[in-house]
């Protein structure tokens, strides 16, 4: 009888712990969570926008870089790789304080553009190459200036149910920035009287532009640089074919306006081959002209918008004979016209 009570109790005991062990706690899984920041950029102010007179369905907007800085240090830290997300680029850092410079597509896709990155935050600075460049110098470049934003420390967190992976990021703040062209369009259109006199072009010139710009500050830098061009988009404007409007367009990084306050003069060199195959340069002095925009853009209030510089002047070709008697091989060499067919009368 003993054998069998003490087999109850055994019996018993066992129910007991097999309900006990059911009711166990349920296992926590470890994970750790990491900071995200995500820049919601604003392109309106720029050719990249549709709306834009200079917007190009040829040439769209690639994507973003952006440069980190240590706002401890003001060095430069690290280059992100260029995101395809150009509206809403997502970033990940390690912990710390940073301030950001951000700029359209990738340096790669910038070929004419220098990047001087050993540089602090505050003297960062984009610059053309040599003392005088072409029209295809610089690339348009439009850019931004984010301070001050911290990432935190990773977090140890146990979450009820097993995550995906051991890390976890989160947006932990949105940031708006507004980007604004570094570079300007530099119009230039000269109506030339006499055209029937005019064989072709060599490269024309223009004085007193910025060869660089500050990208912390989106203002031109002081030292200057010579800009070349072919005036060679050619529009008749009468059925004689005797007057015509030269035009070319380019980007440069605008001018330093305390340079123009200061005397700074902007002088506009062009070289026309005549038919008789000599050339005939036309100098002039176009200071004014700028004056003129500063001025009717002063209400800017520091601000670099995306405004182009527009440059016009008459010229008058002095009568030339063409003589077929001359020797080929010293003719001046010109660059093809680019003729735009329709005649548009002044």
């Amino acid at each position: 009888m003993n054998v069998r009570k003490n087999i109850y109790t055994i019996i018993g005991v066992l129910v007991v712990m097999m309900s006990e062990s059911c009711s166990r706690d349920h296992l926590y899984y470890d994970t750790v969570s990491r900071d995200k920041v995500q820049l919601n950029i604003d392109w309106s102010e720029t050719a990249f926008a549709p709306g834009s007179r200079d917007y190009d369905d040829d040439n769209r907007l690639n994507g973003v870089t952006v440069f980190a800085f240590d706002s401890a240090t003001h060095r430069l830290v690290k280059e992100l790789p260029p995101d395809p997300n150009w509206q809403s680029t997502v970033i990940r850092l390690a912990p710390g304080t940073y301030d950001f410079i951000v700029i359209n597509d990738s340096r790669a896709e910038l070929p004419t553009i220098s990047f001087n990155t050993g540089q602090p935050f505050d003297d960062f600075y984009v610059s053309t190459e040599g003392d005088t460049v072409f029209t295809n110098h610089p690339d348009y470049l439009a850019v931004s200036a984010v301070k001050g934003v911290t990432f935190l420390p990773e977090q140890r967190e146990y979450c009820y149910d097993m995550p995906d992976g051991y890390y976890r990021d989160y947006i932990a703040q949105e940031l708006y920035t507004v980007q604004h062209a570094v570079t300007k369009k530099i119009n230039i259109r000269v109506l030339v009287k006499g055209m029937n006199y005019c064989k072709g072009m060599q490269a024309s010139y223009i004085t007193g532009l910025s060869k660089s710009a500050n990208l912390s500050t989106g203002k031109p830098g002081t030292e200057e640089t010579v800009y070349a061009f072919n005036l060679i988009n050619r529009e008749f404007r009468n059925s004689e074919y005797t007057e015509a409007l030269l035009t070319q367009s380019f980007n440069s990084f605008g001018f330093n306006e305390n340079n123009l306050r200061e005397g700074t003069k902007f002088e506009l060199t062009l070289n026309f081959v005549l038919v008789d195959n000599t050339l005939h340069t036309v100098t002039t002095d176009v200071t004014p002209q700028f004056e003129e925009w500063l001025e009717e853009h002063s209400i800017d209030l520091g601000l670099d918008l995306d405004l182009n510089i527009d440059i016009a002047l008459e010229v008058e070709l002095p009568p030339a004979v063409e003589n077929p008697e001359d020797v080929e091989g010293l003719a001046p060499e010109t660059v093809p016209w680019n003729d735009i067919t329709q005649i548009i009368e002044l």
